[in-house]
């Protein structure tokens, strides 16, 4: 099989039955070396895995050895053959329980000898070539372990790139407050929130849930983050107040253009909007996110209108921009669709309910919005869990 013919190693007491054996083996053109003891193999084995060990045990042994640890160690390191008389024929059964590769008989002919130096020539083949294919086998691992180690680290250095981008958390302006909390599925989130505090008046935000996961998914997200930052850049700079008191107008038209000439094939749901604090006025569109904005008012919880197609899939699209007055004390809640996840119920509607239910009371802070669906103690979540809240008078 490709490797030619195994050296054989003879073991036992030298005397004419072994020194006959010997000169069988070297006839079948073997490479034979005798010792005369076990513990001598080490020594002068180097390739214990594929080199013929035939082991001649002293007549009295072999009750021992038949059941013996150590020769069962032995069969498992070495290609081991055990060589007995006719008087220990019947204990062969037990030799080869013990692991060895095959036994020989004294009386044994050459056609015998042969065949059996075939089997084991076979054996030691087949072991050389497990032994290459695991030594390739160890190389890909340490290799795939190197370039695991690799991704870990730049998926730590975007993680930390990513939370860096994220807005401070809480934000407190007049009776307002705005937090967030993202729990990602993997080191890198596909979700993203981000609002700002501008003119001294308006709140803008928005609450993204890229599709897909790791890094492809984070780096729209911190494409967002520049797209919508130098629109409200540029409206501060210009003290644009019409635009922003219109806002978010036209704003999800000009991220589904960016997004869909990036080429990535990426697109995300998002819910964008602009509160004005001197009217309490919020403005606001939705991009197919789910679960809907949800606003709580005297321990009531519903859902806000509006819908819309998600962003970076269809060029022509469009988005109508909704409008409601705040009340004096109320909450608004977004989350990403990783929150159906922590839900027990199997239909979305069941589901969509159980939320309205778990947060109609719970929605006073973050930390009671986490608690109420124990975000802060998942493990290994199947999707982003992020959330969002805007209170006000809270």
């Amino acid at each position: 099989m490709g490797q030619g013919k195994s050296a054989v190693f003879l073991i036992g007491e030298k005397n004419t039955k072994l020194e006959w054996l010997i000169s069988r083996v070297e006839e079948g053109g073997r490479v034979c070396t005798s010792l005369s003891d076990l513990n001598d193999l080490s020594a002068v084995c180097e390739d214990d895995y594929s080199q013929i060990v035939a082991f001649a045990p002293a007549q009295e042994l072999i009750e021992d050895l038949s059941s013996s640890q150590l020769l069962k160690d032995y069969a498992a390191q070495h290609l081991l053959t055990v060589i007995l008389d006719d008087f220990s024929r019947a204990k062969a059964i037990d030799f080869f329980r013990l692991g060895v590769a095959d036994v020989w008989f004294d009386d044994m002919s050459n056609s015998e000898l042969a065949a059996s130096f075939t089997r084991l020539q076979e054996l030691a083949d087949l072991r050389r070539q497990r032994m290459a294919y695991g030594q390739k086998l160890e190389a890909a691992n340490s290799e795939l372990q190197g370039s695991l180690q690799m991704l870990k680290q730049d998926q730590l250095a975007g993680l930390e790139v990513q939370k860096s981008l994220m807005p401070e958390s809480p934000l407190i302006f007049a009776d307002y407050e705005i937090s967030h909390s993202v729990t990602p599925s993997l080191y890198l989130s596909g979700d993203f929130v981000g609002y700002e505090f501008v003119l001294s008046r308006y709140l803008v935000f928005y609450f993204a849930d890229v599709s897909g996961h790791g890094a492809s998914s984070a780096f729209v997200t911190v494409l967002l983050r520049f797209m919508i930052g130098r629109v409200i850049r540029r409206h501060v700079a210009e003290n644009d107040y019409e635009s922003l008191s219109a806002a978010p107008e036209g704003l999800l038209e000009h991220v589904n253009k960016q997004v869909l000439a990036t080429g990535l094939g990426k697109h995300l749901t998002i819910v964008a909007g602009c509160l004005d604090t001197e009217k309490s006025t919020l403005r606001y569109v939705v991009g197919a996110q789910l679960p809907r904005p949800i606003l709580i008012v005297d321990g009531e919880a519903n859902y806000l209108p509006g819908k819309g197609k998600p962003v970076g899939i269809f060029e022509e699209a469009s988005w109508q921009v909704e409008e409601i007055v705040l009340p004096k004390r109320c909450a608004l809640v977004l989350l990403s669709d990783g929150v159906f996840d922590l839900v027990d119920d199997k239909d979305l509607l069941d589901k969509e309910q159980t939320l309205l239910r778990f947060f109609a009371r719970s929605s006073d802070s973050l930390d009671s919005l986490k608690d109420a669906l124990n975000v802060d103690f998942l493990e290994d979540p199947q999707d982003d869990v992020s959330m969002c809240l805007l209170a006000r008078g809270m």
